[in-house]
């Protein structure tokens, strides 16, 4: 479950900016799959930030499964992150150096300090890559590096899956294919599932939808 309470967030600006997310309480249950609904800039990314641990609230609380992100120090965000939480940036964050494979792999060696080369490798299949093992993400289509992208966030079997905008720079079919493996791989895992998006389409495929500017 995900639990927020007595949420807010600001980032420092000139003459005391209001606060980007504002929230009284949101909870989500397991296995839900729930689309973030916004403008650019209504606060669906810094959502997921706190969410996921990256960044912390002004006040309040988040609790992912059971555990208050914002009570514990930055290691043990960064292991309950790696371990719990698998993230699909907006811009992939793929590592040009390593082939799609090692970027996969390396999702489980942040988390566990060791490699499943078989699951990286099962997990790029399943998502149509297994002829781009050893591809790097420049010999990559965009559709391709989200595929990556997905694969690397389900390494390590997470419990909550956050996509940022994950079919905003892809054309109609491919954000439709990788849409439709998002919510595959969470409905198989029973993992919570929470999609920011400003497409209308996209968050009608999920259970439900909430409108960031509603939440305040």
């Amino acid at each position: 479950m995900i639990r927020l309470q007595d949420l807010r967030k600001t980032f420092p600006g000139e003459d005391g900016s209001p606060p980007v997310l504002e929230i009284g309480e949101l909870c989500i249950q397991d296995g839900e799959q729930v689309a973030l609904l916004g403008e650019s800039g209504s606060g669906k990314t810094t959502l997921l930030n706190l969410v996921s641990g990256l960044i912390l609230p002004d006040r309040g609380r988040v609790e992912v499964e059971g555990t208050d992100l914002a009570a514990l120090p930055e290691p043990a965000r960064d292991r309950f992150r790696a371990t719990t939480i698998g993230y699909v940036f907006q811009s992939f964050h793929l590592l040009e150096g390593f082939s799609a494979l090692e970027n996969v792999e390396l999702g489980a060696l942040f988390a566990q300090g060791r490699v499943d080369p078989a699951r990286a490798r099962r997990l790029l299949e399943e998502v149509g890559l297994g002829h781009r093992l050893h591809h790097r993400p420049s010999q990559l289509s965009v559709g391709q590096q989200g595929r990556v992208a997905l694969a690397r966030a389900l390494m390590n079997r997470p419990r909550v899956l956050l996509a940022d905008e994950p079919t905003g720079a892809l054309d109609a079919a491919t954000g439709a294919a990788i849409l439709e493996l998002l919510l595959r791989a969470a409905r198989e895992s029973g993992a919570i599932l929470l999609c920011a998006t400003h497409d209308e389409r996209v968050a009608s495929a999920l259970d439900r939808v909430l409108r960031v500017e509603e939440l305040r």
